[in-house]
């Protein structure tokens, strides 16, 4: 049930050789990885082939599981069939027509519509991928999709919005949907690194699911105002108690101390699990300097957006963007490119990175 294959796609990285005779396909997924994530595909386009293409399809089935969650009219009956048909075809090896299908029925944008309703495409160049990177895959993106219909069973409280219970409520939803990207990527680098030493390969599962969460819990701290917006809040319920505070209070200005007193055991939190996504990059060898600087990127954009979130009065105002300047990305990953073998300049660079201006 795939719609019209796009026109004008976007030059793709020349996909491994085992892709060739999956020209078209693999042009569609870098396609739609562009579309719904620019700024994913560019650190995508440091890996190596075999390794990117991988990785470019584990994001994608993510994402895709990600569009059904975030459908904001749809049932949880419709949503949980949906979840239910991807399964099928992720796990029991079912044709993805029916799931093509059901996912006319999603209200998204379209890069993100074309992507679900051409799930075959997608799948083409996922069949082409070593036996081991499908399994990792479908392993975490299965984990990430049950623990995505649990949350979605969450029922809006008295004033309408869902809401986390507690930090480990918060922790545990980060897991399935960040962490369980940490997992998947530690098994395609695991994979990827020829002759990965036992210390190196323990460090890395050591601290995979603190890589997701703590981009996750930026992004959460950072898009607060938009997310109540939509009828959610992530910041648990007993920090908004402790200070006598409702979610909606934060847009209150006369309570903006309150609210960042509130949140502030999220921003501990996340720093926490920063800080273990350092240690989780440098785990991965130096001479592996795509995936370092897959990881690292991402993770100096986390740091550096949580220090200029922290007393930031924008976090409690609609449509107030917390980010960090399109001058300064340029100069993180000119920093983080130059260092990216030198483990000492990296910590050291990380260490500035978290000061508060």
């Amino acid at each position: 049930m795939s719609t019209a294959p796009s026109t004008n796609l976007q030059k793709s990285p020349p996909p491994p050789p085992a892709l060739r005779e999956e020209d078209e396909a693999w042009a569609f997924c870098w396609h739609s990885l562009v579309q719904v994530s620019r700024t994913f595909s560019k650190p995508i386009e440091l890996l190596p082939a075999e390794l990117r293409a991988a990785t470019t399809c584990g994001y994608l089935l993510c994402r895709i599981a990600d569009t059904v969650e975030d459908d904001p009219n749809m049932s949880q009956s419709a949503r949980d069939e949906l979840f239910t048909a991807f399964l099928a075809v992720l796990e029991d090896g079912e044709s993805p027509a029916r799931f093509c299908q059901l996912a006319h029925s999603l209200e998204a944008d379209a890069p993100e519509f074309e992507l679900a309703t051409n799930l075959d495409r997608v799948l083409r160049v996922f069949e082409k991928l070593p036996e081991p990177m499908q399994r990792v895959c479908v392993q975490w993106t299965g984990e990430m999709v049950r623990g995505m219909s649990l949350y979605g069973h969450r029922q809006p409280g008295a004033n309408g919005v869902v809401t986390l219970n507690t930090v480990a409520d918060l922790e545990r939803y980060c897991y399935f949907v960040a962490g369980t990207v940490g997992r998947l990527l530690t098994g395609l680098f695991s994979h990827a690194i020829d002759d990965l030493s036992h210390e190196r390969f323990t460090r890395m599962h050591q601290y995979a699911e603190s890589f997701g969460l703590g981009l996750q819990m930026v992004n959460i701290l950072k898009d607060q105002t938009d997310d109540l917006t939509r009828g959610w809040c992530f910041i648990p319920q007993t920090l908004w108690r402790a200070h006598g505070l409702t979610p909606a209070d934060m847009l209150d200005e006369t309570r903006h101390d309150d609210a960042r007193a509130a949140v502030a055991p999220v921003f501990d939190t996340a720093r926490e699990h920063l800080d273990a996504a350092l240690e989780y990059t440098l785990a991965i060898p130096a001479e592996q300097t795509g995936i370092r600087l897959f990881c690292l990127l991402p993770l100096w954009m986390a740091v550096r957006t949580l220090a200029v979130a922290d007393g930031n009065e924008a976090m409690f105002v609609a449509d107030a963007p917390v980010k960090i300047s399109r001058d300064e990305v340029g100069r993180l990953i000119a920093s983080a490119t130059q260092h990216v073998a030198d483990d000492a300049a990296l910590r050291e660079q990380y260490a500035k990175l978290c000061r508060v201006d």
